[in-house]
């Protein structure tokens, strides 16, 4: 009786059958959740770059359409006395525009987590929890907020100082203000996809790492055991 070429291996290591050389390993990156947040990356800086945020429909304001862009660096005298903004929509704005760059660093942090996936304990928590994408919905529907209350400063002293008495004066809001909010959206879908995600527990992580060890120590390599596994019997000796 003879033992069948490579079924066993001397020193008692068996072999691995095909495509069973490599352990299943959960990876951490995540492209589901990668996907929304490049869009939510990209909504956010298409957003702070784009001059419309408000539009005003009124007879005292020439300005159609307002924006963060109106209120970073020199402001045009003509809106003050135009009465197209105040000093505190002007302060609510600069703040919109600080919120939208805190929710690009944000949103792009998740982005960076979600594809590069480390292993490292305290970015493994963040990224699988996805609190960067959270900050980020946040800091959309802060960005909402303030928009609504900037528009409605904006309408009440429109209101005010109208030269027509008939006249209709509103304010809509514009292109800036669907891509804040569309950015938002974008950023619930990372979100789900991560929190949606099965992950292995602990010990399961602990028990894959433990066996991952123990193939790459294995004395022959997969190399070595499909020779094996051709090798003629032992001549037959009685």
């Amino acid at each position: 009786m003879y033992t069948p070429g490579g079924s066993a291996l001397p020193g008692g290591h068996r072999r691995r059958g095909q495509g069973g050389s490599a352990l299943p390993k959960q990876p951490e990156r995540s492209l589901a959740s990668a996907l929304p947040g490049a869009l939510s990356i990209t909504a956010l800086c298409t957003a702070l770059a784009e001059p419309a945020w408000l539009r005003i429909h009124g007879d005292t304001c020439t300005r159609q359409e307002l924006g963060v862009a109106d209120v970073l660096g020199y402001i045009d005298p003509k809106l003050l006395s135009e009465y197209c903004m105040n000093p505190q929509t002007v302060l609510l704005l600069r703040v919109i525009a600080a919120f939208c760059f805190l929710g690009i660093i944000c949103s792009l942090s998740a982005f960076l987590l979600d594809v590069f996936g480390p292993k490292h304990p305290a970015l493994k928590i963040t990224r699988r929890y996805a609190f960067a994408h959270i900050l980020t919905v946040l800091q959309c529907a802060t960005v909402i907020g303030f928009c609504y209350w900037a528009s409605e400063l904006i309408l009440a002293q429109q209101q005010q100082h109208k030269q027509h008495r008939g006249s209709q004066v509103y304010v809509t809001f514009a292109v800036s203000f669907y891509l804040v909010a569309g950015a938002g959206g974008a950023s619930i879908l990372a979100t789900a996809a991560n929190l949606l995600r099965h992950y292995p527990t602990e010990e399961e992580e602990q028990a894959l790492e433990l066996l991952s060890e123990m193939e790459e120590n294995e004395p022959y390599s997969a190399e070595y055991e499909v020779m094996n596994q051709y090798q003629p019997p032992p001549a037959y000796t009685p």
